[in-house]
C-alpha cells in the first residue's frame, strides 16, 4: 500500500467517525444547547458539516492520487493541506489544554500529512 493510499483510508476513516460517531456526540448536543445564541449553533452545525466535506474530499483526492491519477503537485499540496489542519488542531488543543495525542483530528490530519509526504517524496 502506498502513502497515498494510507492517507486516503485515514481520510475515509475520518468521514465514518467524524459522520457517524462525531455527529452523535457533538452535533446532537449542540443542536439541543441553549448556552449558545442561536447564530454560534448553527454556524458551528455549518462548520461541522464543512470539516465532512473537506474529510470527503480528500478521501476521494488521496484515493485517485493512489490509484495513479493526479501529479506529485497535488499530493505536495493535500499533505500541506493536511498538515496546516494538524497545526490547526494543535492550536485549538492547547488552547483547551487538551491533550493532542487525545484529540482524534490532531492525530488524523498528522497521520495523513506523513503518509502524503512520504508518498510524495518517493
Amino acid at each position: 500500500m502506498n502513502g497515498y493510499a494510507i492517507a486516503a483510508v485515514l481520510a475515509g476513516a475520518g468521514v465514518l467517525i467524524h459522520g457517524f460517531v462525531g455527529s452523535a456526540k457533538v452535533v446532537a448536543p449542540l443542536l439541543k444547547a441553549r448556552d449558545l445564541t442561536p447564530p454560534s449553533r448553527w454556524l458551528m452545525f455549518l462548520c461541522w458539516h464543512a470539516v465532512t466535506v473537506l474529510l470527503i474530499a480528500l478521501t476521494l483526492a488521496f484515493g485517485w492520487l493512489a490509484w495513479g491519477g493526479g501529479a506529485v503537485d497535488l499530493g505536495l499540496a493535500l499533505s500541506v493541506l493536511a498538515g496546516v489542519l494538524a497545526l490547526l488542531t494543535l492550536y485549538v488543543a492547547t488552547r483547551a489544554r487538551f491533550n493532542p495525542l487525545k484529540v482524534p483530528p490532531f492525530v488524523l490530519f498528522s497521520l495523513m500529512a506523513a503518509a502524503g509526504v512520504w508518498a510524495a517524496l518517493a
